[in-house]
């Protein structure tokens, strides 16, 4: 499955230049889960990340792609929790590479599997909202967590270790940004381009269109390679 991997590709060279810090994974070293989400009221908030009056990104690539992810690390672009002070732009992008699952219903399966991990991990004193319908995403952090030293190495972390768990899944780096150190539009148009892809992804499987001629998505199925092979291969199914 390689039909995300321009994205990968664009968000790297749009980061290029941005002073970043590397965390490689650390599975000893992740911030304390919770077994379900938390509210975490205004009183109890050191600050908001990706607020309605703030900027903010969020989406998963994956990828079958050797070497396309890199080593499992935490990447953070702008100032770490600990330096923030009160709100900011925000955004978090994560990569993924599995092994070779192929061009089908099965594929399909196992990267909406993938997509569905970050819905399940409740770091701690970090509040994530977010929406499936939106590519954006607004976190509240607790003034515990940030008087504890909860930091973004660890919160990516954890993310990493529930993403490894997931069989056939090799490396995922996850890419924390806060602050107006990147183009949002920019980071928005990607963002929206793979909302983009997955739509088409879901009409594929679901064989819900069979003429391209009809179908609301046929200029992102003819930009992305690999989409419109998947379509005919379903088609003719």
């Amino acid at each position: 499955m390689e039909i995300q991997d321009r994205i990968i590709r664009d968000t790297r060279f749009l980061l290029r230049d941005i002073p970043s810090a590397c965390f490689p994974y650390d599975a000893e070293n992740c911030a304390p889960a919770r077994k379900e989400s938390q509210v975490l009221l205004q009183k109890e908030m050191a600050f908001e990340l990706g607020g309605r009056e703030k900027k903010s990104a969020a989406y998963t690539c994956i990828s079958s792609t050797p070497g396309i992810v890199g080593q499992s690390a935490t990447l953070v672009y702008g100032p770490d929790l600990g330096q923030i002070k009160g709100p900011l732009s925000y955004a978090r992008i994560t990569f993924a590479e599995t092994g070779e699952i192929g061009e089908d219903d099965r594929a399909y399966h196992i990267c909406k599997d993938i997509d569905l991990i970050k819905y399940s991990v409740y770091p701690e004193g970090f509040m994530v909202r977010a929406s499936s319908m939106e590519v954006r995403e607004q976190v509240r952090v607790g003034k515990k967590a940030v008087k504890d030293g909860l930091t973004f190495a660890q919160t990516g972390n954890l993310f990493i270790r529930n993403y490894l768990e997931y069989p056939g899944v090799k490396a995922v780096q996850v890419l924390f940004i806060t602050g107006d150190t990147v183009d949002f539009k920019v980071l928005d148009q990607l963002a929206k381009k793979n909302k983009m892809i997955t739509k088409a992804l879901n009409k594929i499987m679901e064989k819900a269109d069979k003429e391209c001629s009809t179908c609301g998505l046929k200029e992102i199925c003819d930009e992305v390679e690999g989409l419109r092979k998947m379509h005919f291969q379903n088609r003719e199914r």
